[in-house]
């Protein structure tokens, strides 16, 4: 396909020229037969650690676990890992029946959210379509913040089970960092797990997996950390691994035979070497081999955010967040309201044949918004700055 000079979708980002040729001019064989895997995979780990604010959990028994597939591995995952499954089976003259297994109490889930995907988090957890469970929503305007106060309550007076949010919702460029500790602390007051999706925002923005009670974090390779969308990755606490052995989950996305991975030294199925090896050279290549450069690349974010909301603004085009509530534009992806005089699929043929190319938006805001995904890679003042000269280019045309 013809490459676009200006890509700029919220995620897959684009990968850098010297990690495509790491991909495809390094032969890896079996990481179950090879030191090596493991030992890079352990200092991926490591770095995330740092990265991710994870290393007060993982003092307390946590650890993080890196799979093999795009991120929606690690978020069906976590839910399967935690969530116990309604059944058993029972054996009567040498046949295995299934057997229904439901407490006096049902497993309950609290989904909050103001986007796409944190409101969407209750059709994910209702579609296993476990008889055993309980589902609540604190479901806010998509414009509008998360309801604090109201989550804080349900869990106070519901006492649910498990907790879900997401930290950056990316078709609406929403970044929910107080709500998350507000919420992630009433969770930690409680018996609720906080399960906390960071996909569009682990590697952009400050993530701190500790400091706000994160039991569950999830996040994919295909966002800020710019490698192909191949592995998903969870931080999991220690108040997490006692409900996963509890769970005893064994599918291709199950959590838990992660747990014994460091004793063992065998992968659950065959690691994607590779994917393992790219990560472990972005990681030192863009934060520094000690997480030094965090900071610059955090600060860069802000700035290419700043400008392409500066500019954006100044061709007379209004943000999702603005004003009072520009403090809710995530540093990753910046939300834009179509201008009325056109809809989203015309503009975006025009842009398209510039060679720019942006992302559309999905659910109710699918025709109302589209998004400039400067994350990873794409946080490049020079990228932005193109794309938003045509931006322009095109919206001045009669």
């Amino acid at each position: 396909m013809d490459q676009p000079k200006a890509n700029l979708v919220p995620g897959p980002t684009v990968v850098p020229q010297y990690l495509l040729e790491r991909y495809t001019n390094t032969f890896y064989g079996s990481g179950d037969l090879h030191k090596e895997c493991l030992g890079t995979y352990n200092s991926c780990c490591s770095q995330l650690e740092g990265l991710l604010g994870f290393q007060t959990a993982k003092d307390q028994g946590g650890s993080i676990v890196i799979m093999s597939g795009e991120g929606m591995v690690g978020l069906w995952g976590g839910l399967k890992s935690v969530i116990p499954w309604p059944f058993q089976y029972s054996t009567v003259d040498g046949v295995s029946k299934l057997v229904e297994v439901i407490g006096e109490r049902k497993y309950r889930v609290l989904t909050v959210g103001n986007g796409v995907y944190g409101c969407g988090m209750r059709e994910m957890v209702e579609g296993l379509r476990y008889p055993n469970l309980e589902v609540r929503a604190v479901d806010s305007a998509w414009d509008q913040p998360v309801d604090v106060k109201k989550a804080v309550e349900v869990i106070r007076d519901w006492q649910p089970d498990l907790v879900t949010m997401v930290h950056c919702d990316t078709p609406t460029g929403t970044l929910n960092s107080e709500a998350v500790r507000l919420v992630g602390q009433a969770c930690a007051n409680s018996e609720a797990l906080f399960y906390v999706d960071v996909v569009s925002s682990a590697g952009a923005v400050p993530v701190d997996i500790s400091g706000w009670s994160i039991d569950i974090g999830l996040l994919g390779s295909q966002k800020a950390l710019s490698l192909e969308p191949s592995l998903g990755i969870v931080t999991v606490s220690a108040k997490a691994w006692k409900q996963i052995e509890k769970v005893n989950y064994g599918g291709y996305d199950a959590l838990l035979p992660f747990k014994s991975l460091q004793k063992s030294g065998v992968f659950p199925y065959t690691p994607l070497w590779s994917a393992l090896d790219a990560m472990q050279l972005q990681l030192k290549t863009i934060y520094g081999a000690h997480n030094e450069l965090t900071e610059q690349v955090y600060k860069r974010h802000e700035e290419v955010a700043q400008y392409c909301r500066e500019r954006v603004k100044n061709m007379g085009l209004k943000l999702w967040w603005d004003d009072q509530y520009a403090g809710f534009n995530s540093p990753s992806v910046t939300a834009i309201r179509v201008p009325e005089n056109t809809t989203w699929e015309e503009l975006d043929q025009k842009l398209r044949k510039e060679g720019v190319v942006f992302g559309g938006s999905y659910g109710e805001t699918a025709n109302a918004l589209f998004r400039v995904g400067h994350m990873g890679t794409q946080a490049d003042m020079k990228t932005v700055t193109y794309a938003l000269d045509v931006l322009e280019k095109v919206i001045s045309q009669k």
